[in-house]
This record gives structure tokens, sequence and C-alpha cells, in this order.
């Protein structure tokens, strides 16, 4: 083989490799970061949620109606819940990443003293449901973390 074949060969393999698209390798495991944000909340950890989420990070509770920016308004939004529910767990079940995003399946758990969601007054009442979250990651940090899931259904 003469060296003008392995210079066309070196050229050829270069720009295959410059066309093949590189997709975001998840830092740490964008997961990871994911599931350490809800093991923070079960621990009523505020300093973990200040590590975990980015300066102007949003997390959203859509069946809560809040959408709060920054750690301060989230650490606010968690000791909202732990009046209510002190003893809640979030626990995945599942998850899946793609680089960019994670989606996080989960159960909630708890003893719940405040207004139903008919506004019935209800005492020590265990809840528990489904939910699910998409989670937005960059540089290991959360910019984003939204919750769905039908809050009536926790009392039923």
């Amino acid at each position: 083989m003469s060296k003008y074949s392995y210079a066309v060969g070196f050229y050829v393999i270069s720009i295959v490799a410059c066309a093949v698209e590189q997709k975001k390798p998840p830092a740490d495991s964008d997961r990871a970061v994911a599931e350490a944000y809800v093991a923070a909340w079960n621990r009523h950890d505020t300093v973990a949620i200040d590590t975990l989420l980015a300066p102007d990070a949003i997390h959203e509770d859509f069946a809560a109606n809040f959408r709060g920016k920054g750690p301060k308004a989230v650490v606010a939004f968690m000791r909202g819940i732990q009046s209510t529910e002190p003893d809640y767990k979030w626990t995945v079940t599942d998850g899946i990443e793609d680089g960019k995003f994670v989606a996080l399946e989960w159960t909630w758990t708890g003893t719940y003293t405040g207004p139903d969601p008919a506004g019935k007054q209800v005492t020590n009442r265990r809840t528990s449901g489904k939910g699910a979250s998409f989670v937005e990651v960059d540089d290991g940090r959360i910019k984003r973390f939204s919750d769905y899931y039908d809050l009536s259904s926790f009392f039923r």
C-alpha cells in the first residue's frame, strides 16, 4: 500500500468520524442527579437541594399549582409539604435518560393532615399515589423538574 492510500484512508475515516452525531454524555448520569434530588427531598435536606439545583432552576408541581424558580423557592415549597405530610416518602420506581432529559416514574406515600382536594379537613390520613417527573439536567445540576400526577387519586 502506498503512502497515498494511507493518507486517503485516514482522510475518509476522519470525515466519517466527524459526521457521526455526538450525543451529550450524561454528566455522572443525569438520572443519578434526578434521583439524588428525590433522595434529598426524602431526607428534608435543604443543603443538598441547593447543590443539586441550578441557581435559576424551575421546579413545577402542576397538581399542587406550584412553579418555583431557584433553590430558595423550592425549599419553601418543600417545607410547606413537610408541614402537612411530615412522613412523606417519594420513591422512584423506574426511569430513563437520553443525554438531555430524564423521565422518572414514582410513588408517593405519607400521612396527611390538611384540606383534601374537595376542601374537607382530614387528619392523619394515609395517602399514596403514582406520578411522573420530567427532568432537564445541565452540567450535573437540575435546570427543570416538572411533576405530573392526579392529586385526587392520592385520597381514594
